[in-house]
């Protein structure tokens, strides 16, 4: 089989501008209630202050007990959102409760 052929161009060059074209892809505010509700175990009430560079989706989780700042990859760099998009994988949101710092835990006192 040749691998010159016009057609088998053509195919090759749909398959990159269609995967070029989901390295945009931002999570919707649906998506990342669910996300943050998995991560946090318990009811999220909103979602607000969505921002996004090409790694990163950024975003504040609202709940019963506070608001969380949680972050989940995404874009072309992140990739984990793209291939969860295909179905192949589930990303995940970090969550930690806003003005906790730095969000490594606290050694243990003894």
């Amino acid at each position: 089989m040749k691998l010159r052929s016009p057609v088998t161009f053509a195919l090759l060059g749909a398959l990159s501008v269609g995967l070029a074209g989901c390295s945009n892809i931002k999570p919707s505010e649906d998506k990342l209630k669910t996300l943050a509700e998995t991560n946090l175990g318990e009811a999220v009430s909103g979602i607000g202050n969505v921002r996004s560079d090409s790694m990163q989706t950024y975003y504040v989780a609202r709940t019963g007990s506070g608001d969380y700042n949680c972050t989940v990859a995404s874009g072309a760099s992140g990739g984990a959102f793209t291939v969860a998009s295909f179905g192949l994988m589930q990303p995940a949101a970090y969550c930690q409760r806003k003005g906790s710092g730095s969000g490594v835990p606290a050694p243990l006192a003894q």
